[in-house]
This record gives structure tokens, sequence and C-alpha cells, in this order.
């Protein structure tokens, strides 16, 4: 008796760690550490909500490119870090990028919608375009372009044009390499 109470005891135990496996998806959002490795990291909070990109369906939610164009018309150094999270019920994505710029280690730029500047935008169903009016800052913390390494720091405003609705985008990191 007591050998059949034992083997039932085992089995809902074994049952129960079997199905209550905690899935990785359920597990809260957290913002990854402000790393300067290449770690392939990147997340913000969004109106205080955190947003990181998470891949799904064979669709990749970070990407990084920095590429030169070279020195004639139309070119320069090309930034572009599309980050999305495929997961989410309503698909949000934050994307930096820069238009003919060399970065360099350690420096603060403001973000514009000008040559020569970075620039960001947050998008839901709408877009959120960091306007020159609206704060915005990249601080560039590791730019090793041995390793092709790029690391760093942002936050902006994004606004609707159409509405005038802000979005906040605060403690912004990346961790890339290109």
């Amino acid at each position: 008796m007591k050998q059949l109470q034992l083997l039932i005891y085992t089995f809902l135990l074994f049952t129960f760690f079997t199905f209550s496996k905690c899935n990785k998806d359920d597990l809260p959002l957290q913002l990854p550490p402000e790393t300067t490795i290449g770690a392939n990291t990147f997340g913000c909070k969004i109106n205080g909500q955190i947003f990181v990109p998470r891949d799904s369906g064979g669709k990749a939610g970070l990407d990084a490119e920095y590429v030169n164009l070279g020195t004639g018309v139309g070119g320069g150094w090309y930034l572009n870090i599309p980050a999305v999270d495929w997961k989410s019920s309503q698909r949000q994505s934050v994307n930096i990028g820069t238009d003919s710029l060399l970065l360099e280690e350690g420096v603060t730029y403001n973000f514009k919608n000008l040559k020569n500047f970075p620039n960001a935008i947050y998008y839901n169903t709408i877009s959120y375009p960091k306007l020159d009016n609206e704060n915005g800052v990249l601080h560039i913390s590791k730019f090793d372009q041995i390793k092709h390494i790029l690391s760093g720091t942002f936050s902006f405003v994004g606004t609707n044009v159409t509405t005038g609705e802000k979005i906040y985008v605060t403690e912004g990191r990346f961790d890339i390499r290109y």
C-alpha cells in the first residue's frame, strides 16, 4: 500500500513540475544592462513601460547596420538600428539612425531631423518621430571600428504630427555589433 501511495505521490509531483514550467515569454520584460561588449541588446522605456525587441515567426527583433556609402553625393556614414517587438499584441518599434554622421566615442548628440545628426522614431500603428523642437539625445559610450561594436544610451520625445500626442522614450540603451 505504501508503495502505491509513493508511486502516486511521485507521479503527481512529476506531472506538476512538467506542466508548470515557466515559459520565457511569460517572464516580465526587463531592460538589458548597459554593456559595451557587443552583446546585441537594446531596450528602453516608452511612457514608463519596458520595451525590448523580440523575435517571432522568423523575423528578427533587432538588427543593426553602420555603413559608409563613400565621400560623393549621398555618401557618408549611415546608422540604422531598427528594434521591433514582434510578440507584442500591438507591434511596436524604436528606430535610431544617422544621416551622414561619423560617430565618436564619448560624444553626446542631439537628435535632429537634419543631415549630419542622429534621428529617432517610435512606431506602434502611428509614427511618433522626434521633432526638432522636442528633447532627445544619443550618447555613444563605445565605438570600436575594429570589432564593429557600438554602444550607447538615448532618450527622446516622439510626437504624433497629426494629433500632437507625445510619447516619452527614456532609459534607452543599446550594445550592438554592426
